[in-house]
């Protein structure tokens, strides 16, 4: 890692950041903390793991919602038979009515990220409207996700000292575990053999 630039990281991170909402299996907010845990363990600076993942993830919204405008609606018109004949009515009725709240909460429910700047594209939503909105949950979200990373990169030594606790208890527990059920198989052995032998003990007589 230290023979990366940290320039190239943190576009890495902006492209991974921007992936996401084009991709919404890329998993671009776990990239995001470990980007920060890394900030955190003193390999980059916080402030820039912020701003580029942030950067990215606005500019890939930016992006869905100009394709929106430009594609979408002759995409639905020209797919009529997939889509119900009034969708370009609800969706503008739903952004007139929900519009800055459906995208600022889209932010923290994964799969509509990428469907929600689209339509916001679609029903010819105003750009200031959506990209206020969309800007203050990114920061929002973004702010979370790089204060954890960082939070978990500071704390490292202690997180690995807490777990090796934590292991050893499991590995404690395991094993009791392991041995009360030998002695218990053992015990069901035993109890049965001597049924067994009971009753070819009866059987003879």
């Amino acid at each position: 890692m230290a023979a990366v630039p940290p320039w190239l990281i943190y576009v890495l991170l902006m492209t991974t950041s921007a992936l996401e909402n084009i991709f919404p299996p890329f998993p671009g907010d776990t990239i995001t903390v470990f980007g920060a845990y890394l900030a955190g363990r003193g390999m980059l600076a916080p402030l820039p793991v912020f701003l580029f993942t942030a950067a990215g993830n606005l500019g890939s919204n930016i992006l869905l919602y100009y394709i929106g405008i430009s594609r979408g609606r002759e995409f639905i018109i020209r797919h009529k038979r997939l889509f119900h004949h009034d969708l370009l009515a609800r969706v503008a009725l739903f952004y007139r009515k929900w519009g800055q709240l459906a995208i600022f909460f889209s932010r923290f429910l994964v799969g509509l990220r990428s469907v929600v700047p689209l339509f916001a594209g679609v029903s010819r939503f105003k750009a200031r409207k959506f990209i206020v909105p969309v800007a203050c949950s990114i920061v929002v979200q973004h702010g979370l996700l790089v204060w954890l990373g960082y939070s978990l990169g500071r704390r490292w030594e202690f997180i690995k000292s807490l777990l090796r606790e934590v292991n050893l208890g499991l590995g404690l527990a395991a094993a009791a575990v392991v041995v009360g059920i030998f002695f218990w198989f053992r015990s069901v052995r035993r109890h049965r053999a001597q049924r067994l032998a009971r009753r070819n003990g009866n059987g003879t007589k």
